[in-house]
């Protein structure tokens, strides 16, 4: 193979639907459980650290957090879609040499990230360790992006996933046990900073097996790495505005206006409605190094029809989840938690409400990043964030997490709509499919209403089992009778995942079209 091409396994050819569904079952599989993790130690540590210990806990990590998406989701986003773009265009020595380029300059990021983390640590925040060890733990965060982001932009969705959900697994575990034998904050971001070097050292390891594939030998390319970092550029502006819009920066007035325990409520709150959104928007989320790839291969048509039929799908997806967690959720929320953190019940439903728009959001910004369009998601996610931070500022000093989810909510709608209206313009008019849609919500409303009377009837784990079932059969039974899905979009998705999955579940899905 020469050093200038890049095999067809990772080119046009191999772009295609199947592909692209096959990598958001992937990211969804990779969403699902770090999600459960994290809803695991957030119930751990509630029991544990009371409402007080786990807001001080879930600021620290916010901190973290933080500091590893300002430093590393700009430069990510720019080498998951220019190394697609190389590897589509046939010049994967390129595609190399800009891999090791973004891993020097994520060097000094880290070093500069963790280190203003260990200094807080040091003059005077608490627990001290917590800080210091949050501060370890993000040089490897940033680090571990650069493999990630490579093996994304390969479409190596399976190596990009494994190593994260099992390091994560083993930070769970880890972490269970040192809070069963007494541990406390400290101990807890001791586990994280193990963790996350491991899954820096297993990525780096895959991402370097990886890219010999792609071509044998590097090629420098100064304009592809001027093109990289102006995108870069903008990408990390970006990235802090969507820091404050998706990312809890409501913490901060959180944790100067309200006690440590509001910021438990809005915490639990958050991260149970971001763990139900996570599924349908991990397939918006891999869009972004496929249009790349296709881009690249001056595939413009194939695009606009994936993109039209992404944001249909992905919408009949997501209406019968918000249905069911409006219903359900208070309960479930009472019942794992407990009643100390029953006040989490409001900002909870604020914030399923407008988590519709989500999986759409995510869609439309991975399909502007593929296209290389960083303009337009910088203005919204500039008005938006204004929005996020003048209703936080208004809201929170008097109400606390529900000031806190009501900031949010506005400014996701804030960002969501005109993303969507942008991308309807670039991509071509968008085949809605209003039919289906309708058809969803209203077996969606009429599911979640069967499921919220029986649990309120019942409360407790029999009621929430049984209103899960009694909203599930409705809508299905709907569904399968009457039909949801336009048949065209039923008999792509049939093919698809009949590929892959085999046949009873191709047969469901069929069984879901509109006669």
């Amino acid at each position: 193979m020469s050093g200038a091409q890049a095999s067809p396994q990772f080119g046009a050819e191999a772009t295609t639907g199947a592909s692209v569904v096959r990598g958001g079952l992937w990211k969804m599989f990779s969403n699902a459980l770090p999600q459960l993790y994290a809803l695991t130690l957030s119930i751990a540590a509630a029991r544990y650290l009371g409402p007080d210990g786990m807001g001080r806990q879930s600021f620290i990590a916010f901190a973290e957090i933080l500091t590893i998406e300002v430093i590393s989701s700009g430069l990510a986003m720019a080498a998951q879609r220019y190394i697609g773009e190389a590897v589509g265009a046939r010049r994967g020595a390129q595609a190399r040499w800009l891999a090791l380029t973004i891993f020097k300059i994520e060097l000094v990021g880290a070093a500069i990230g963790g280190g203003v983390l260990i200094a807080l640590g040091l003059h005077g925040q608490e627990p001290q360790a917590a800080w210091i060890l949050a501060g370890v733990a993000a040089v490897s965060g940033v680090l571990a992006t650069v493999p990630g982001a490579v093996l994304s932009g390969l479409q190596r969705w399976r190596d990009a996933t494994i190593a994260g959900l099992a390091t994560g697994g083993f930070g769970t575990v880890a972490t269970l046990v040192v809070l069963a034998v007494g541990g406390r904050i400290t101990a807890m971001f001791a586990v994280e900073a193990v963790s996350l070097s491991i899954a820096f050292l297993w990525t780096g390891l895959l991402a370097r097996r990886a890219l010999p594939a792609v071509a044998d030998t590097v090629e420098r390319e100064p304009e592809l790495r001027r093109r990289t970092l102006r995108f870069a550029a903008y990408s990390s502006v970006g990235a802090l505005l969507t820091l404050i819009v998706w990312r809890r920066s409501e913490f901060f007035f959180l944790n100067h206006y309200s006690a440590d325990r509001e910021i438990a409520f809005y915490s639990i709150a958050f991260a149970v409605v971001s763990a139900l959104v996570r599924l349908p928007s991990a397939m918006g989320q891999v869009l972004a190094p496929a249009v790349a790839t296709l881009f690249g291969a001056g595939a413009h048509e194939r695009i606009r029809r994936g993109f039209s039929r992404a944001l249909r799908l992905l919408l009949i997806a997501t209406i019968p989840i918000v249905a069911a967690s409006a219903a359900l959720g208070p309960e479930t929320l009472k019942l794992i938690w407990g009643d100390a953190y029953a006040p989490t019940r409001d900002p909870f439903l604020i914030m399923v409400a407008a988590s519709l728009l989500t999986p759409m959001t995510v869609t439309a910004a991975s399909l502007l990043a593929g296209l290389g369009r960083v303009r337009v998601p910088l203005v919204v996610n500039t008005c938006a964030g204004a929005v996020d931070l003048g209703l936080a500022y208004l809201l929170v000093p008097h109400h606390g997490a529900v000031g806190a989810a009501i900031a949010n909510a506005g400014a996701q709608a804030t960002a969501g709509i005109p993303l969507i209206a942008s991308c309807s313009r670039l991509a071509g008019p968008i085949r809605w499919g209003p039919g289906s849609l309708l058809r969803c919500a209203v077996y969606s409303a009429l599911g979640g209403v069967a499921a919220w009377a029986v649990v309120s009837a019942l409360g407790g784990v029999i009621g929430i089992v049984l209103g899960l079932l009694a909203g599930l059969t409705l809508f299905l039974g709907l569904a399968s009778t009457i039909g949801l899905l336009h048949r065209d979009d039923a008999d792509w998705l049939a093919a698809v995942v009949g590929s892959k999955l085999g046949n009873a579940p191709r047969r469901l899905v069929l069984a879901l079209a509109v006669r």
